[in-house]
């Protein structure tokens, strides 16, 4: 009889620790984040479509105030300004 209460409470006790284990790593595998996920994104990704006709087209500055608003209403150009910006925002960092 006094066995199997000492048998009966070693079981008991060897629950107890797998549940506090248990917890324990649960607990801790809750709070882990990598550095990444720190991190809040940096830069936006914007989709742009392309095709040949945008490699062949480049545009210089505009040298005056009629050809810059010119060159607004052309999309290709739109485009050009948009991935030089990118490209120069990049650099910088």
């Amino acid at each position: 009889m006094y066995l199997k209460r000492k048998q009966m409470s070693a079981g008991r006790l060897g629950l107890i620790g797998f549940l506090t284990l248990a917890v324990i790593l649960y607990v801790g595998s809750r709070k882990m984040e990598t550095h990444a996920q720190n991190q809040a994104p940096q830069h936006v990704r914007v989709s742009a479509i392309t095709d040949w006709s945008h490699h062949n087209m480049i545009y210089s500055r505009p040298s005056s105030a009629e050809q810059s608003l010119e060159l607004q209403s052309e999309p290709r150009y739109q485009l050009q300004l948009q991935k030089r910006n990118s490209t120069a925002q990049q650099n910088a960092q």
